[in-house]
C-alpha cells in the first residue's frame, strides 16, 4: 500500500462522507462527522495534497437523503488509483440547538466495511458545536476523532479544529475556515493539518459544497 493510501484509509471514516443539514453548518472541511444529515441533496468535493508524497488526492462525494437515510455515493483518485465510497447515515436522536445530537453510519471503502458511531454536542446557541466519533475498520482497525465548530463572523465565516487518528497511528490535527458564499447553498473551504511524530506529514486542503 502507497503513502498515499495509507493515509486515505485512516482518514476517510471522517471525511467529507458526513454531509450535514444545511442549517447546522458542520460538514466539509471537518473529517470528524456529525450528527446531523442532508435536508435534500449536496455535491461535496476537495482536493488534498501532501508533503510526503509528490501525488495529490481528489475527492468526489454526492449525497441525498432517502427514506431518512444519508445515502453517499462517490469516490477518490489518489495518484491515479482509484477508490469507490459507499455510505449510509441515519440519526439516533436528531442535534437541537444547545442540546445533544447521536447517529451512526456504516459503509465501504475501497472494499473494505467500517462504521461510525457519532455524538454532537451544541453550546451558545449553536455558537460552539462539538463533535465525537469511534468507529471501526474491518482490516485497519478502530478510529475516532474529536472536533470543534465555532462561528466566527455571522452566518458566513465558521472556524474548524479537530483531532483524529487510526489504531496503532498518531494523531492527525487538523484546522481551517469555512466560508458561505451563498448562505446554506455554496461554501468554500481551505485547511492545513499535519500527523505528529510522522516525518513530515503536513498536508492542505481546499474544497467546495453545494446544497440543493
Amino acid at each position: 500500500m502507497t503513502v498515499a493510501a495509507a493515509i486515505a484509509r485512516t482518514t476517510v471514516v471522517f471525511s467529507a462522507l458526513s454531509i450535514c443539514c444545511a442549517s447546522a453548518f458542520a460538514a466539509r472541511p471537518f473529517f470528524t462527522d456529525d450528527a446531523r444529515i442532508v435536508d435534500n441533496c449536496q455535491i461535496e468535493t476537495f482536493y488534498k495534497e501532501q508533503r510526503t508524497y509528490s501525488g495529490s488526492e481528489f475527492w468526489f462525494l454526492p449525497a441525498c437523503k432517502v427514506l431518512g437515510f444519508e445515502i453517499t455515493a462517490g469516490g477518490n483518485r489518489i495518484e491515479g488509483d482509484r477508490n469507490e465510497v459507499v455510505q449510509a447515515k441515519f440519526l439516533l436522536k436528531p442535534l437541537e440547538t444547545n442540546g445533544v445530537g447521536y447517529a451512526l453510519s456504516i459503509g465501504s471503502f475501497g472494499g473494505e466495511p467500517y462504521f461510525n458511531a457519532i455524538g454532537s454536542k451544541s453550546f451558545l446557541n449553536d455558537r460552539f458545536v462539538v463533535h465525537a466519533n469511534l468507529g471501526d475498520f474491518r482490516d485497519s482497525g478502530g478510529t475516532w476523532g474529536l472536533g470543534l465548530e465555532a462561528r466566527l463572523v455571522g452566518q458566513r465565516i465558521y472556524g474548524i479544529f479537530e483531532t483524529f487518528g487510526q489504531h496503532r497511528e498518531t494523531p492527525t490535527y487538523h484546522y481551517g475556515l469555512r466560508f458561505w458564499v451563498i448562505p446554506n447553498r455554496f461554501q468554500i473551504d481551505s485547511t492545513l493539518g499535519n500527523q505528529t511524530g510522522a516525518g513530515d506529514r503536513r498536508f492542505f486542503t481546499v474544497g467546495l459544497r453545494f446544497l440543493f
